[in-house]
């Protein structure tokens, strides 16, 4: 069994993953993860949570500001510019809490970090990982991370939400030749929460944190600038992406789940198992193949949780307060749990 950990984009919000993550891992302290994987500010977390840096993560998102993450220019200057921040203040951030050091410890953990992203060039899904190998992938390109720095340029470009932040340069091989000049940008903008890279991964058991409430949400107040009109639009974009992320895995889900009570009731007709294998192994591939039945536990806000449009607010106060609210409500997941759910241990 591999079990999986999927956080999905949210900017700020990143924040309520971090209090759900402190109270399990403070209710469940042997409980690990093969698997990880981020969608922009999910990535940051998986990236510390897969070497249980707790206690950075628990800083980042309790004391940084808009400063420490990225420089705002004025609108007018920025419109030949590729955004309209600066993200020099974000890149210097990563290298230091992220090191060759970390790297290195998570080559030798064996664990598998996948980091989503969006190539400019191509239009296509890329998701960045450790360990290309490990993942059978569906309908995006995997590029394996070379280094810590390529690693980290991966990291910083899975963060950047397209137009507020610029594209990311990251050399990658494609039929053997290097494309420094593909740029790329935040993977929310096509895969909200990358369920279905922990399930072509292997995970049978996956943990996902959502940063967005599972019913929308009224805005009382006007937009009155461009800024917020645009982090709204933003917002609403990811907002569809995380439904349908959410609906076709559940579905996928439920199939698997058919298939495994069908063979079971098979199995009690007294129907041969070798014949039940004969009976759902076709000719030709197809996605539930030899596939075993797959549990996915969800925890999101109840609520809208801040952060501004786009999530890019990142104000100290609020953010502890984020923080607060995943601690609740993970407590409300665990104690709604049905007993013997999850085999954690």
């Amino acid at each position: 069994m591999k079990r999986a950990l999927v956080i999905s984009g949210g900017g700020s919000k990143g924040a309520f993953a971090v209090g759900v993550l402190k109270q399990l891992f403070h209710i469940f302290p042997n409980l690990d993860f093969d698997i990880f994987v981020g969608s922009s500010a999910g990535s940051l977390v998986v990236s510390l949570a897969a070497l249980n840096q707790m206690d950075t993560l628990s800083e980042i998102y309790s004391t940084i500001s808009n400063d420490n993450l990225f420089i705002e220019g004025n609108i007018v200057d920025k419109l030949g510019d590729t955004s309209l921040f600066d993200v020099t203040p974000a890149w210097n951030l990563i290298q230091n809490k992220y090191p060759d050091q970390a790297y290195d410890q998570l080559q030798a953990s064996g664990k598998k970090v996948f980091l989503t992203t969006v190539c400019l060039q191509t239009n296509e899904l890329n998701v960045f990982t450790n360990d290309a190998l490990s993942i059978k992938p569906g309908n995006y390109k995997v590029v394996q991370t070379l280094d810590a720095n390529h690693y980290r340029r991966a990291l910083l470009a899975s963060c950047c939400e397209p137009v507020f932040m610029q594209p990311i340069q990251i050399a990658r091989n494609v039929a053997g030749a290097a494309h420094p000049e593909y740029q790329y940008v935040d993977g929310g903008v096509l895969k909200y929460v990358g369920i279905e890279m922990a399930i072509d991964a292997g995970a049978t058991e996956i943990f996902t944190i959502l940063l967005s409430p599972d019913k929308s949400t009224l805005v009382k107040d006007q937009f009155t600038n461009l800024m917020s009109i645009l982090g709204e639009t933003v917002d609403i974009l990811t907002s569809s992406v995380g439904k349908t992320d959410v609906a076709i895995t559940d579905q996928y889900a439920a199939a698997l789940k058919y298939i495994d009570d069908v063979k079971t009731k098979m199995k009690m007709a007294g129907i041969d198992e070798n014949d039940i294998k004969n009976y759902f192994t076709l000719p030709t591939a197809n996605i539930f193949q030899d596939k075993e039945p797959i549990k996915i536990f969800k925890i999101r806000p109840d609520d809208y949780l801040g952060g501004g449009p786009g999530g890019l607010t990142f104000d100290p106060s609020e953010m502890q307060g984020m923080m607060a609210k995943g601690i609740t409500a993970f407590n409300q997941f665990a104690a709604n749990l049905p007993s013997g759910d999850v085999t954690w241990v």
